[in-house]
């Protein structure tokens, strides 16, 4: 039996932090990036490497400051992983490179945009920075299932050999200017838990149920 130890949901105008408002946030009109810097001004974070990243980086990046905030990002955590999923991968990162390349009279590749064409490069971000050195995946999913989730976060608890795993959906949607992220931070201990770790669960608070 595995357990949720906190939680972080964030939605275009608002971040739950264990079901409580953490930031709202009421100029959605300024757009994903103009939200993400507002929270990570919130948070107060000082982590200069931040404004270089995509979207998908900054949201699972920001996410995990939250969840993280308790503890000793010195102590390398060789019992913790990460697992993400999303359904439209690095699209946000994809569409800004393809700009710089698709002329050859304007051809002007940056390779520290090419490097976020990857959507597992926000699980480097997060394991850098919290020295995390378990078991790191993204995986692309058609949409949202709780179902499937639950069942690869309980196996890898369960067989791994990792005493905690950070995992959930984070999703930039490049044509709509909008994003979704729900991210546990799971255990295998019920020690200051929240909740069992269980399908309903996930989905109870992906709906923000």
């Amino acid at each position: 039996m595995n357990y949720i130890k906190s939680y972080c949901r964030i939605t275009p105008d608002q971040v739950l932090l264990n079901g409580e408002l953490y930031h709202e946030y009421t100029c959605n009109k300024f757009g994903i990036h103009d939200f993400l810097l507002s929270l990570y001004h919130r948070i107060g974070v000082d982590y200069r490497k931040f404004y270089k990243m995509d979207a998908l980086s900054k949201l699972g990046f920001l996410s995990s400051e939250l969840l993280f905030a308790a503890s000793d990002r010195d102590t390398h955590k060789e019992d913790t992983g990460i697992i993400l999923f999303n359904k439209s991968a690095s699209l946000e990162a994809d569409v800004k490179y393809q700009k710089t390349i698709q002329h050859r009279k304007d051809f002007f590749p940056s390779p520290s945009d090419f490097v976020y064409t990857l959507p597992n490069i926000v699980t480097g971000e997060i394991a850098i920075r919290n020295k995390i050195h378990g078991e790191t995946v993204f995986y692309i999913f058609p949409e949202f299932q709780g179902d499937r989730i639950y069942e690869i976060i309980e196996e890898t608890l369960s067989f791994s050999g990792m005493n905690f795993l950070l995992a959930g959906w984070t999703e930039i949607d490049a044509f709509a200017d909008t994003l979704n992220s729900m991210i546990l931070l799971c255990q295998t201990s019920d020690n200051n838990s929240l909740l069992q770790l269980t399908p309903e669960n996930i989905n109870k608070l992906y709906t923000n149920q």
